[in-house]
C-alpha cells in the first residue's frame, strides 16, 4: 500500500509540495510562538521575582526571644525557609538588636521638641552590608567578661548620616540612657559607616531601613553597628532578634507557580506557630501575590499569543481545504476507477489517512526540533534576545504536544 500511496503523490506531486509546505510552515511557526512564549514566560516570572534584589520575594522574621532561645529559634526559620520556597536554595541572614536608648539632650537640634528625647540602639549588623568611611571597625568588648560587664565605654560605629547631623566623629564619648531601666550606658564612637547598598533586602530587617535617621514622633539616630559580643555581654538590653531568608530562583518555571505559591503560604503560616517562635514572631512574606500578580500577566501575554496562533491556523486550513478540493478535482478519474475496480470507501479513506500521514509527519518531528533555532533568528538584534531565554536543549513537552 505504501507504495501505491507514493506512486500518487508522485502523480501529483506539486499540489501535494504545496500541501505540505502548508502543513511544515504552520506546524514550525506555532511551535516557534510556543517555544518564545514558554520562554519569555520563564524569564519574565524569575525577573519578577528578583525584582529589587529579591526584596518583594523575601521572607522576613522578626522575634523577640531570650538570648538562650535564639538558637532554636534560628533552627525553625531555617526549617520555614525550606518549607515556605518550596526546597529551593535559600540565604538566612540575622540581625541582633537592643532596646531603645536615649542620646543625650546635649545632641538635640535647639530648633526640636525637647519633650521627646532622641533615640538610638545597638545592632551586630552584617560587615558585608557596611563600608567604613572614618575611623575603625568596633572590636569586642574590651577586657574579660567580669571586666566587661563591670564598665568602660563600648565600641560601637554611628551611620556616617546620623554622625553629620549630630556633629559626631570617631573618639566621641556617649552616655545613653536605657528608656526602661534609665540606667547610664557609656559608649565610644570607633568609626563612622554606611550601607554598602541601601536597596539591599537585608536593610529590611533594620528598622531605619539603612537610612540612619528617623523622624517620627521620636527622631531616631543608628542602629550603633556594635560587635556580637556587645549584645551579648549582659550590658544591653535585649531588642527585637530578625532573619532575612532569600531564595535562589534561577531554575523556576512558569509550571511551578501553583506549587510554588502554596508552599509560600503554607510555609509563613506554620512559621508562625512553631513552638521555638510562636507568640513573639512577626512573619511577613510577599511571595504568594507576587506568584498570583506574575501568572495574571502570563495569562494576558498568552491569550494574545492564542489570538495570533488561531488566525494562523485559520489560514493554514484554509490553504489546505483549496489544496485539498484542487486535488479531488484532479483525482475524480483516479477514484471513478479504483472504485470500478473494487476499492472501497474504507479502502480510499485508508489510502489518504496514509498520504496525510506521509505529509504530517515530518512537520511534526522537524518543528520542535527547529523551534529553537527559529526563535534565537527571531529574537536576534531584538530586545527579546538580551533574556535569559533558554532555547537549546531537548524541547519542552508543550512544544511536542502542539506540534
Amino acid at each position: 500500500m505504501t507504495g501505491f500511496v507514493l506512486f500518487r503523490i508522485r502523480a501529483h506531486r506539486l499540489l501535494l509540495t504545496a500541501a505540505f509546505l502548508a502543513v511544515l510552515l504552520t506546524t514550525c511557526v506555532l511551535t516557534a510562538l510556543v517555544a518564545l512564549s514558554g520562554s519569555v514566560g520563564d524569564a519574565s516570572l524569575r525577573h519578577a521575582l528578583a525584582r529589587d534584589q529579591g526584596a518583594s520575594t523575601a521572607l522576613v522574621v522578626t522575634a523577640h526571644l531570650p538570648e538562650e532561645k535564639l538558637e532554636a529559634a534560628q533552627a525553625a526559620v531555617v526549617r520555614g525557609a525550606r518549607q515556605t520556597f518550596g526546597g529551593l536554595p535559600t540565604t538566612v541572614r540575622g540581625l541582633e538588636r537592643s532596646g531603645a536608648y536615649a542620646l543625650p539632650r546635649a545632641l538635640q537640634d535647639p530648633a526640636a521638641d525637647s519633650t521627646y528625647p532622641d533615640l538610638t540602639h545597638f545592632a551586630a549588623l552584617d560587615p558585608s552590608k557596611v563600608e567604613l568611611t572614618a575611623g575603625t571597625m568596633p572590636g569586642p568588648t574590651p577586657g574579660p567578661p567580669a571586666t566587661a560587664r563591670a564598665g568602660g565605654p563600648l565600641p560601637v560605629a554611628l551611620p556616617q548620616v546620623a554622625a553629620q547631623q549630630l556633629n559626631l566623629r570617631p573618639g566621641a564619648l556617649l552616655t545613653l540612657a536605657d528608656r526602661v531601666s534609665d540606667k547610664p550606658l557609656t559608649v565610644r564612637l570607633t568609626g563612622l559607616y554606611r550601607p554598602v547598598d541601601q536597596r539591599d533586602p537585608y536593610w529590611t530587617l533594620d528598622s531605619l531601613d539603612g537610612r540612619g535617621v528617623s523622624h517620627l514622633v521620636f527622631t531616631t539616630y543608628g542602629p550603633l553597628l556594635a560587635d556580637p559580643s556587645v549584645l551579648s555581654s549582659g550590658r544591653t538590653s535585649r531588642g527585637d532578634t530578625g532573619w532575612l531568608v532569600t531564595a535562589d530562583f534561577a531554575g523556576t518555571g512558569v509550571g511551578e507557580i501553583g506549587a510554588l505559591r502554596t508552599a509560600a503560604t503554607e510555609g509563613i503560616a506554620a512559621l508562625g506557630k512553631d513552638p521555638a517562635l510562636a507568640g513573639s514572631v512577626d512573619v511577613r512574606g510577599d511571595l504568594a501575590n507576587v506568584l498570583t500578580r506574575a501568572e495574571r500577566a502570563l495569562l494576558v501575554s498568552r491569550s494574545t499569543l492564542m489570538i495570533v496562533a488561531l488566525q494562523l491556523v485559520l489560514l493554514a486550513a484554509y490553504a489546505l481545504l483549496l489544496v485539498a478540493r484542487l486535488l479531488t478535482t484532479e483525482r475524480t478519474a483516479e477514484t471513478r476507477l479504483l472504485r470500478a475496480r473494487g476499492a472501497s470507501r474504507a479502502r480510499l479513506a485508508g489510502l489518504a489517512s496514509l498520504e496525510a500521514l506521509l505529509l504530517s509527519l515530518p512537520a511534526a518531528v522537524a518543528a520542535p526540533l527547529l523551534a529553537g533555532p527559529l526563535v534565537r533568528l527571531m529574537t536576534r538584534g531584538s530586545v527579546l534576545g538580551r533574556l535569559d531565554l533558554t532555547l537549546g536543549g531537548v524541547p519542552r513537552p508543550d512544544v511536542w504536544l502542539t506540534a
